[in-house]
């Protein structure tokens, strides 16, 4: 078990760590249980007698609930679900425990009234094992429940998004063909005239050219989103430091006008999947295009700490506005000027929190905007 997986695990607290403490205080009963009533008979009675393979039964199975339930804290710190699915599976697993022991204590006190006799050690073994036996029921009740919850968000969440990629497709799309297409007819307009207006023809081209471009971006954009949503990609090691690198290469292609500076650690391998190109190529687009300067400058920096991967991408640009620095990685949350509106800094938070990462924008200094993406870094 790695140190950054033991970190993440004590970092999600709560439910899951509720349920790993049920099974410590079941495993200290059942020790003392063994101890105080059974250490005798166990020592006493031949290897193979009735009473030696009783005995080493019941310890075995309290042991079983008790490891059962530490290691299904830890299962569930580690695990998909949110803080509040957590509390319900612990809460699932003390009523599970409470519900059984409720049950056999009432069976024991019924038998009591009656007159028949129960040893203290019959007592105490029985409710013992319905407290494990009774809480791995209701954890498996609990594992169920949450789960369901979680494929019902994961199923509204997938629709939302296609729903918003439909709105997207249609309105963008459409009106960028718009676009072009009138472009492209004062074009053929001016170039049937006997003296043409080169210099509208050069203006509606260009027109044509960059709407085009804005086109192709928003629909591979929406092919990648759209391969996040349904999860059919696993996540496994990315040299995040050489993707880096080629991708500020690719930016500085791209604009010539702009100044990328780089401070990247070498060697560094994060666990994420083939999408991860996307993260950078947006945030490094969305650095240049929505600068106010003729000439931006954008820094690019990757460090590492024990188990997480740190991008820093800060631009010099107008910077973006405290209401604004958690809406903007929502659906529909940016610039309105540009073809595939809200799309890029979605796409980012969508596979950085696939990942199991986290995206934050805050203030630049003196001016612009700081951008940090979190990636965990790959176990192997």
């Amino acid at each position: 078990m790695s140190v950054g997986r033991i970190r993440e695990a004590i970092e999600r607290g709560g439910g899951s760590w509720f349920v790993s403490g049920i099974g410590v205080v079941l495993a200290g009963l059942s020790l003392w249980y063994v101890i105080v009533f059974r250490a005798l008979s166990v020592t006493s009675s031949a290897v193979g007698s009735p009473g030696f393979v009783l005995a080493m039964l019941e310890v075995i199975l309290l042991g079983g609930f008790s490891v059962v339930l530490v290691y299904a804290g830890y299962w569930l710190a580690t695990s998909q679900f949110d803080s509040q699915q957590l509390w319900w599976a612990g809460l699932w697993t003390v009523v599970g425990l409470a519900g059984i022991v409720a049950i056999v204590a009432l069976l024991q006190s019924s038998q009591l009234s009656e007159g028949q006799a129960l040893s203290e050690v019959t007592i105490v073994e029985e409710l013992l094992l319905a407290a494990g036996g009774g809480g791995i029921a209701g954890l498996l009740i609990g594992i169920s429940t949450v789960q369901s919850m979680w494929s019902q968000e994961q199923v509204e969440r997938q629709r939302d998004t296609l729903e918003f990629v439909n709105e997207l497709l249609r309105h963008n799309v459409l009106n960028g063909m718009q676009v072009v297409l009138a472009s492209a007819e004062l074009v053929e307009e001016e170039l049937d005239s006997e003296d043409p207006d080169l210099e509208a023809v050069e203006s509606a081209l260009s027109h044509i050219d960059d709407r085009g471009e804005d086109i192709v971006e928003l629909v591979e954009n929406v092919r990648v989103l759209a391969q996040s949503v349904s999860g059919d990609v696993a996540c496994g090691p990315v040299a995040v430091s050489s993707l880096l690198t080629r991708k500020v290469g690719t930016a500085r292609g791209t604009y010539p006008e702009a100044t990328i500076r780089t401070d990247i650690e070498p060697d560094v391998t994060v666990s994420a999947d083939d999408l991860l190109p996307a993260v950078f190529e947006n945030l490094l687009a969305n650095a240049v295009d929505h600068n106010d300067r003729e000439y931006p400058t954008v820094e690019v920096a990757l460090e590492t700490d024990a188990d997480t991967a740190v991008v820093t991408i800060a631009d010099d640009g107008p910077g973006i506005p405290d209401e604004y620095k958690e809406a903007y990685f929502g659906p529909g949350e940016q610039d309105e000027g540009s073809v595939g509106q809200g799309l890029g800094l979605y796409l980012v938070d969508t596979l950085v929190d696939r990942y199991g990462g986290e995206v934050t924008a805050t203030d630049n200094e003196p001016r612009g905007a700081r951008f940090e993406v979190e990636l965990p870094l790959h176990d192997g």
